[in-house]
């Protein structure tokens, strides 16, 4: 596996108490980042925190809604106060309910939003702010998914607030280059992050490996992969992209008959 060397970087990772957070926020500490984890789960995010704890004060834990811009505002002074700086963000955390349209309701549909993207805009003015005052440059990666591009029943909220994502850090990507900050994208396809195996969760991951051209299902350590890629310096020329990792899933129509 390539390695890379993020000493004296610090990094924020949202939604990171378990899954794609939790797997990119112990890879950066394997590379020597200093890393906050958030979550909005006390005991999830405590447990996450014992189970780094090899990484002694190289990583601490800070619950916070990434929705509110008042916890927002504190967890970045935390981290602040505490290693002074910030060089990498990682905007994860999410929310994903499924209701189609005609049944959801306006609460179900602003917390996916707000989760998503308003929690990406909280936290990127937060980190921008920061990286600009102190010079040097910064990484920003967005985790998206396939869904910014591929809709699906039931999760017309989420779709949107993916699709959204991208053009967000699009957006921020064309006004934090002079400042040599990058802002990327990972669209992720079916990851396993230990949700419970429903019978009908279990088809629908069937339905989904069937379509998939690596044939399996994504670990969180695929996508963890790609954001320490893009936070390297070896992507330094690399800003505004949307990188997929998804096994060839959205790359077209696997798994059908081959046409006559």
């Amino acid at each position: 596996m390539l390695k890379y060397d993020y000493s004296n970087k610090v990094a924020l990772v949202t939604g990171s108490s378990r899954g794609i957070g939790y797997a990119t926020a112990k890879m950066l500490l394997d590379s020597g980042a200093r890393v906050m984890i958030n979550g909005v789960d006390e005991g999830r995010l405590e447990d996450a925190l014992k189970s780094l704890g090899k990484y002694g004060e190289g990583v601490v834990a800070h619950r916070a809604d990434v929705r509110s811009r008042r916890e927002v505002g504190r967890m970045f002074k935390a981290l602040i106060d505490r290693w002074d700086r910030i060089d990498i963000l990682v905007n994860n955390a999410a929310d994903r309910p499924i209701a189609n349209v005609v049944d959801m309701t306006e609460e179900v549909f602003d917390r996916n939003i707000d989760s998503i993207l308003k929690g990406a805009f909280n936290c990127s003015q937060f980190a921008a702010r920061q990286m600009i005052s102190q010079g040097g440059g910064g990484k920003i990666v967005n985790v998206s998914s396939g869904s910014w591009k591929i809709a699906r029943v039931g999760a017309a909220a989420y779709c949107a607030s993916k699709a959204g994502l991208v053009m967000f850090a699009n957006c921020l990507a064309l006004e934090l280059g002079p400042h040599k900050i990058n802002v990327n994208t990972v669209a992720p396809g079916l990851i396993d992050i230990g949700e419970e195996q429903t019978p009908t969760k279990v088809a629908y991951d069937q339905a989904t490996v069937r379509m998939t051209p690596w044939g399996r299902i994504g670990k969180p350590e695929d996508i963890a992969n790609a954001i320490l890629m893009l936070c390297s310096p070896q992507a330094d020329y690399m800003t505004g992209a949307v990188l997929s990792v998804d096994g060839g899933l959205s790359v077209g129509r696997y798994g059908i008959p081959v046409s006559p």
